[in-house]
């Protein structure tokens, strides 16, 4: 295989997504892998140097799901819905409890987190791709 160059990687579209069909709020959703950085800004939101031993922030663990949530939900064009600042403002917090938890597995599914690291990084993720890749 040849090796890529800088070009080829910032072309390549690599985040997976998904249209969810939400009844609760009356249509669909699309949610996006997490890009690096928005993984990144959420992980570094929950946690917190202790000495030599990181511990979770409370705060930012009650609205974890929230933040990914907000963070993949994109538009028809693959832009975001929310903005950092209005996540930060809990109104996603505001929604079903349920409708959020069910959502944010989903981002976690299609970002490779938790769980899903695991079966991902197995190769037996199982689940299968919906057709879809943004484009753009």
């Amino acid at each position: 295989m040849a090796l890529l160059g800088k070009q080829q990687i910032n072309a390549a579209v690599d985040r997976k997504w998904e249209d969810l069909d939400v009844p609760e709020w009356g249509g669909e959703v699309r949610l996006m892998a997490l890009s690096a950085a928005d993984r990144g800004y959420i992980e570094a939101g929950s946690v917190v140097a202790n000495g030599q031993t990181p511990q979770l922030k409370v705060e930012s663990l009650k609205a974890y799901r929230e933040k990914l949530v907000g963070m993949s939900m994109v538009d028809e064009n693959f832009e975001r819905l929310y903005t950092n600042k209005e996540i930060a403002a809990g109104e996603l917090g505001k929604k079903d409890g349920a409708v959020i938890e069910r959502l944010a597995a989903k981002v976690q599914e299609l970002s490779g987190m938790g769980r899903f690291a695991v079966k991902d990084a197995e190769g037996n993720s199982g689940a299968a791709q919906s057709g879809s890749s943004a484009s753009g």
